[in-house]
Parts: C-alpha cells; structure tokens; sequence
C-alpha cells in the first residue's frame, strides 16, 4: 500500500498502523489491530478494566443485539463500560470478530472465552463459528481443554448438539480422570448428564460382554 499523503483523520490511523520504508512508501503491517485509536469507521467506545477500545458501530451492532442497542439506542455518544470482562480477553475476542485488517482465528486457546463473550453480547453469529469449531475439534481435545470447553459451552447454550458430543467425550474418560475435573464449575445438570452417559457406557459394555459369553 503506497500513500503520498498523510493528513485526513483517516490517514493519521493508518500511519500508526504503518511502517515507513522511505519518506514516499508506507507498507502497512500485517498484524491485528489494537483498537485503541478512534477513526472514522471506528469510532464507537467501550471501556474494558478502565481502558478504552473503539470499534465500529454498525458492524457491531450487525452482530449483536446488545451493540445494537448500546450503539443506536439514544445513548450512542456516550462510551459504553463492559463490566466483569477482562481487557485481554476482549482485545482478542474484537480481533476474532472484526477484519483488522484479518480476521483472527477461532482456536483452542481462546475459543472459551471468545464463546462466553459471544453468549454475553448475544452475538449468534459468533457464537455459531465457535460451536462449528468446537465440534470439529472436540475429538482431538486435550482432558484440560475438553473441560474447559464444555465448562463454557455448559453456560453458553447448553442444550445444542455439541453440547452433546463434549458431554460424551467426557463420559469416556476413565473413572480416575473424571474425579480429578472441578466438576463444581459446570452446572449440576451438565455433571449429572456426563455420568448419566458414562453408566450407560458402562451397561452397554456388560450387555456386549454378557452377548459374547
């Protein structure tokens, strides 16, 4: 990207996402953005642990019923404070929603937290990328991941079918295993419904081996 000129509002953003080659040719980087200086298109604040990111309006309130609102609801030219949140965790989370300039991926390291705030902020769309993710993924998924992933999934939308397949997963772990988990994180119903499944296993397993014999 090649600018001769830096002067609008628009130009001053991209020069701080910018690095100079010579005094004519500015390469932007290919890196996510930090959300932390206004622009035209970006010009909607939010306050995270007493920091502020601007994101876009109308691309947020595409997503999300609650953007919808906190953006066009009469109150739009006051900031909005996202309570009970962490800073780094909703940093990552616009980065996986937003093209800036590329869209972050879903991944195994922070689709727990991307899932919940997407639960938070009713953002249906992302949350349907993080449970398209999950189940592709949740037979590869490690004991602490496979826990920690049903833990969000188990407040986020606890009734889909992926909720399904973790709690299954789960059911499948050795007695030993599944007594190391904090089960006290996960709704009582959840836990109830994994060794519900895993006495199943258990009875289907007898039935075969009585079968055999």
């Amino acid at each position: 990207l090649i600018l001769s000129e830096m002067g609008s509002d628009q130009d001053q953003w991209m020069l701080h996402h910018t690095s100079r080659l010579s005094d004519d040719i500015i390469v932007t980087k290919s890196q996510y953005d930090d959300f932390s200086i206004p622009c035209p298109w970006r010009n909607f604040e939010i306050i995270v642990d007493n920091r502020a990111l601007y994101v876009n309006p109308g691309w947020m309130a595409e997503l999300s019923t609650f953007f919808q609102e906190a953006c066009y609801g009469g109150r739009e030219n006051e900031p909005v404070v996202i309570e009970d949140v962490k800073y780094e965790e909703m940093l990552d989370f616009l980065r996986c929603i937003t093209f800036c300039p590329q869209r972050k991926s879903i991944t195994v390291q922070n689709v727990s937290h991307v899932m919940k705030l997407a639960s938070k902020f009713d953002m249906r769309p992302v949350m349907a990328r993080c449970e398209q993710y999950v189940a592709r993924t949740a037979p590869t998924l490690d004991r602490h991941r496979l826990f920690q992933v049903t833990c969000a999934m188990s407040h986020c939308d606890p009734n889909s079918s992926t909720m399904s397949l973790l709690v299954d997963r789960l059911a499948g772990m050795k007695e030993d295993e599944l007594n190391e988990m904090q089960f006290h994180q996960m709704p009582g119903d959840v836990v109830a419904e994994v060794y519900s499944h895993k006495m199943k296993r258990r009875t289907d397993r007898r039935k075969k081996f009585c079968c055999v014999m």
